[in-house]
């Protein structure tokens, strides 16, 4: 199992956790499928970094899967110190609100570590794609939340662009096309992500824990492909230009 520091901050969204041990980060790099965020200098592309910074989605994964343990920093996000009984609740409330979904469990009220439900979002379709085998790593330089790749990051492509959306969320035409482009000149396929809820609210699952693990699976994320040859037929039927 390795073991990561979390590194918290005002913004809950923007907490992070570090792996320190070289050992632990080839452990989650080689046998996890977890590549992170190399910190400190790297010597070759192919080498295995020294730390390694691990985004909410990575840690999700981790701890859900039982091969990740959170520990608490001797800081808290305002810089003050804490004590040994503040920094582990803190984990706790992470932990907590990282897995809930994963455990089928019901919020905590008293928590005041919360995530925005598009980034619960990003964690569902995260999980989701991990644990159809994919590697996944974050795609922002693409204007995409995830690249996926079939083997190692470090030697192969990723194969597809992943934008993970609300499931009824409505997008301008000018973002699908500008998106579509930029996979068709990256060479990758584009798929756009949302989950679909069976429609009750999480206190409702919670009374009954048998039917709520039925319901819960029930939950089911959607993927949409498209591709930019398509929208370039139907624009030039009707005449416009690309």
């Amino acid at each position: 199992m390795a073991v990561a520091t979390v590194v918290t901050s005002p913004d809950p969204e923007a907490t992070y956790a570090l792996v320190n041990d070289a050992r632990h980060v080839s452990f989650l790099q080689q046998e996890c499928r977890l590549y992170g965020s190399p910190e400190g200098s790297v010597t070759t592309a192919s080498a295995v970094p020294q730390r390694l910074r691990l985004a909410l989605e990575e840690m999700a994964v981790g701890v859900a899967k039982g091969f990740l343990r959170l520990v608490s920093a001797t800081t808290g996000p305002d810089g003050r110190s804490l004590n040994i009984e503040e920094g582990n609740t803190l984990v706790k409330e992470l932990a907590q609100e990282l897995v809930e979904e994963a455990q089928s469990g019901g919020l905590n009220v008293d928590a005041k570590w919360r995530l925005s439900s598009r980034r619960r979002d990003r964690l569902r379709v995260f999980r989701e794609l991990w644990e159809k085998g994919y590697i996944v790593t974050f795609g922002s330089k693409f204007g995409a939340d995830f690249l996926i790749y079939k083997d190692n990051p470090k030697r192969a492509h990723a194969v597809a662009l992943i934008v993970v959306k609300r499931y009824e969320e409505e997008f301008a035409r000018v973002d699908v096309v500008s998106l579509c482009r930029v996979a068709k000149m990256v060479k990758k396929q584009l798929m756009f992500a949302c989950v679909r809820a069976d429609g009750k609210g999480r206190s409702e699952r919670k009374e009954d824990s048998a039917e709520s693990k039925a319901e819960v699976a029930e939950d089911s994320v959607v993927y949409v492909s498209l591709t930019h040859a398509l929208l370039v037929s139907r624009q030039e039927e009707s005449g416009e230009v690309t």
